[in-house]
């Protein structure tokens, strides 16, 4: 039902690009394609809590003999979200799953940014991901603002929205500068308008205080990586928002692979591009070997 009502929004001159508008019961998800459709599984790349798919494009641009799915996850870049729609990590992991299953997408590894890292892991087992590549991830551990309960409350929420899109381009500016990269000077250009633009959209702007009010890294506990699943774990080691031994306790729990990067911040695919992409390629590359030495034994 979903696949028949998929369509087209752009082409931009991007090798192997399209750009979809995926229907779900909660609302629209805008979804980019990008490279060719015979290198291995896709990679579905997430981003964190209040970014976009622009997270993810400089490892795509990077690897662009990959096929990757590069997601704005409900309320955020260019989706748009139902009113009742929730946040909560089991309901992002079901939205995924049932947007792979529109676009027809099996057994896919599966990247995330920081929140979109711990979506990555409450969604591998219903998306058979095959790994994981989980960037500057929330961990189970770290602490969830006492401030953020009072935008469980209605009229709260309702006084937050217009403020934050009014201030988005000095708040992005801020978080950017100061929170997110480990040096301020090295804030790519153009990095805040691709940031703050979704959310002068009033609607998407209105969705924020909910997103933020469902977050919630205690969920992760009742999650884990399914057995077998490769994974990978990277972090940055002045990373102000998420501390990098959480990250590798983190990866310690899942049996995952640890990266530490020197000198890089919140956002490694963009501060680290290469080293990101270097760690990803090394990951498809070993599931590849996996799955032709399984179809080699079968053979036999």
């Amino acid at each position: 039902e979903l696949r028949g009502r998929l369509t087209q929004e752009s082409m931009v001159g991007v090798p192997g690009q399209e750009v979809l508008s995926v229907p779900t019961p909660e609302g629209r998800l805008v979804v980019e394609f990008r490279g060719p459709r015979t290198t291995g599984p896709p990679v579905v790349c997430l981003h964190g809590l209040s970014a976009n798919r622009a997270t993810w494009e400089p490892v795509a641009d990077r690897l662009r003999h990959r096929r990757f799915l590069l997601v704005d996850l409900l309320g955020r870049g260019e989706s748009d979200a139902a009113r009742e729609a929730r946040y909560d990590l089991e309901s992002e992991a079901l939205r995924l799953a049932r947007v792979l299953q529109a676009l027809g997408l099996r057994r896919p590894v599966i990247a995330g940014h920081s929140h979109g890292a711990a979506i990555a892991v409450a969604a591998a087992a219903r998306v058979n991901a095959l790994g994981l590549m989980l960037v500057n991830p929330v961990t189970p551990d770290l602490s969830r603002p006492a401030a953020l309960a009072a935008l469980k409350y209605p009229p709260v929420r309702s006084l937050v929205a217009p403020s934050l899109r009014l201030f988005r381009r000095s708040l992005t500016r801020y978080m950017l500068v100061r929170r997110v990269f480990a040096d301020g000077a090295n804030v790519p250009a153009g990095a805040v308008d691709r940031y703050a633009a979704p959310w002068a959209d009033r609607k998407r702007a209105g969705c924020l205080p909910t997103i933020m009010s469902d977050w919630d890294p205690a969920e992760l506990e009742r999650f884990a990586a399914p057995p077998g699943v490769p994974v990978r774990v990277f972090a940055g080691a002045e990373d102000r928002r998420i501390d990098p031994d959480s990250a590798r306790r983190w990866a310690a729990v899942l049996g995952g692979a640890f990266s530490l990067a020197a000198g890089c911040g919140h956002s490694a695919p963009e501060e680290r591009t290469t080293e990101v992409a270097m760690v990803l390629e090394d990951l498809v590359t070993e599931i590849c070997a996996g799955k032709q030495e399984e179809t080699r034994y079968d053979q036999e």
